[in-house]
C-alpha cells in the first residue's frame, strides 16, 4: 500500500513538475517576442537617403540645396564636432546652401547652444528628432529642393569622413 501511495505521489510531483515546465517555456516565449518587439532606441527607424524629410513650415524649394543638423544641446558628440560644424556651416554660405539645425531643446536654448560652439545657421527648429527619424546625434543630412535627404552622417565623424562631407557639399546651383 505505501508504494501505491508513493507511486501515486510521485506522478503528481512529476505532473505538477512537467506543468512547471511548460509555464516558464511560455514565459520565455512571451518574453523574447516583447523584447524583439519593443521600441527599443536600437531599432528605432532612422532617417535614410531617398526619404523625404518631414520638417513642418520649411521651404524646401527656396534653395535647392540644405545640410540639415541634428543635434542635442546634452550630445557630447555633438559639442566635440563643434569647429566641424563652423567649418560646415561657413562652406555652405560660400556655397548658397541652406543650413539648417533641428534640437529637441526649446529654440532659446538651441540657438544659445550653437551660439556657444561659435556655429552659424539660416534656422533653428524645436523637433522631437524621432518625429524626423533620427533616433542618435549627431546626424547630418543633405537635403534636396523637394525635401528629399540624399545623404546622411550620423555620429561624430573622423578628420576622413568630414573631408568627405566638405568635398560632397553640393553648390546650390547645381
Amino acid at each position: 500500500m505505501t508504494t501505491e501511495i508513493a507511486g501515486k505521489m510521485g506522478r503528481k510531483i512529476e505532473m505538477a513538475a512537467n506543468v512547471a515546465i511548460v509555464i516558464v517555456a511560455i514565459v520565455v516565449v512571451v518574453v523574447f517576442l516583447k523584447s524583439r518587439n519593443s521600441g527599443s532606441p536600437a531599432q528605432s527607424p532612422t532617417i535614410s537617403a531617398g526619404t523625404e524629410l518631414s520638417l513642418k513650415n520649411v521651404n524646401w524649394q527656396e534653395t535647392k540645396k540644405h545640410v540639415v543638423l541634428a543635434l542635442s544641446t546634452s550630445c557630447h558628440f555633438c559639442s566635440e564636432s563643434g569647429p566641424f560644424y563652423q567649418e560646415l556651416t561657413r562652406a555652405c554660405r560660400e556655397k548658397g546652401v541652406h543650413t539648417i539645425a533641428v534640437l529637441p531643446q526649446t529654440s532659446k536654448d538651441a540657438a544659445a547652444y550653437l551660439k556657444g560652439l561659435g556655429v552659424s545657421v539660416d534656422e533653428i527648429r524645436q523637433v522631437p528628432l524621432s518625429s524626423i527619424q533620427v533616433p542618435s546625434t549627431p546626424t547630418l543630412l543633405f537635403v534636396d529642393g523637394k525635401g528629399i535627404v540624399r545623404k546622411v552622417w550620423v555620429g561624430k565623424l573622423p578628420s576622413e569622413s568630414q573631408k568627405e562631407v566638405l568635398a560632397q557639399l553640393p553648390d546650390s546651383t547645381t
